[in-house]
């Protein structure tokens, strides 16, 4: 009885099941993969099976595939959807959480970090993917250059945290690099408050909120140059890019961007605006609304 279904994630067992009921009924569906289309990154072979098997036939039947950026649409074509069920709709953020940000100082106070103290946050899933190795590394030689800062990795182990809590160790920088755990609501806020700059040197990424996360906070971004990243930060205008794995190219833009207030300030309320302007969830739902009932009414 349902007049339409939307599917998130794309290789489950769920699917293969929701599939056959809506294939049956004549339900339409649409799909939104969240960044799990790609078969590039671990058990590539289980999901060629997987395709093989089921999930050529549930892309291949689906009313339309919501692809969150340029990259997922990318991905969508190779895996052979047709152009004309393709659409590209980005996660939105309540942007009503951001207009009473915690005051400053709260997260610094809590982890003894000065004021006067540069903070670099990295904030996410602790896995190789993220590419937090890079940045360790960067920060490492930056604090040849500048040794007024610290950087703080924000987030839960999933898999790296005891190789990168090695390298710190490694590299002699454990009195400069603090590691919090996960943290959630107003805590997580009052991290991103603090910092100076947040830094996401990915291997790879399809749509991360925490860059919208930080742009709502009025920080400049670092990103990695892959994936999703490419159309979320503007490099020069809300942040800078950097090539993937290139550790001194991060290490200058650091340098670069901790050297001068005024630009990084800058670069944070243009990602403001540039979230305001592109992301807030009321038009992502509106636009949604439209999708269902053009799909519906076909």
């Amino acid at each position: 009885r349902y007049d339409i279904i939307h599917l998130r994630e794309y290789r489950t067992f769920q699917n293969i099941i929701i599939y056959y009921y809506a294939n049956k009924y004549h339900i339409p569906y649409v799909l939104t993969a969240g960044g799990s289309l790609s078969r590039s990154v671990a058990k590539k072979g289980m999901k060629c099976i997987y395709d093989i098997l089921f999930g050529n036939k549930i892309l291949h039947n689906v009313s339309t595939f919501i692809a969150r950026n340029k990259t997922e649409h990318q991905q969508g074509e190779n895996m052979r959807i047709p152009k004309d069920k393709i659409t590209i709709m980005p996660v939105g953020i309540d942007l009503s959480i951001y207009k009473h940000l915690p005051a400053k100082k709260l997260f610094r106070n809590k982890f003894s970090i000065s004021e006067s103290i540069k903070m670099i946050l990295f904030l996410g899933r602790i896995n190789r993917i993220k590419g937090i190795d890079v940045l360790v590394k960067s920060f490492s030689k930056l604090l040849e250059k500048v040794n007024d800062t610290v950087l703080v990795i924000v987030g839960p182990d999933d898999g790296a945290l005891s190789d990168l809590q090695k390298l710190v160790k490694d590299l002699k920088i454990e009195e400069k690099v603090i590691f919090t755990g996960p943290l959630y609501g107003e805590e997580k806020l009052e991290a991103y408050v603090d910092a100076d700059v947040y830094v996401l040197p990915s291997r790879y990424e399809t749509f991360p909120m925490s860059v919208l996360e930080a742009y709502s906070c009025g920080k400049p971004v670092i990103a990695s140059r892959v994936g999703g990243l490419k159309d979320l930060v503007i490099d020069g205008v809300t942040g800078s890019l950097f090539a993937p794995e290139n550790s001194p190219e991060l290490t200058e833009l650091l340098l670069s961007m901790l050297s001068d207030n005024s630009i990084a300030r800058q670069m944070g309320l243009k990602g403001k605006k540039f979230v305001e302007d592109n992301y807030s969830i009321e038009n992502v739902v509106d636009k949604l609304e439209d999708l269902y009932l053009k799909i519906i009414n076909k």
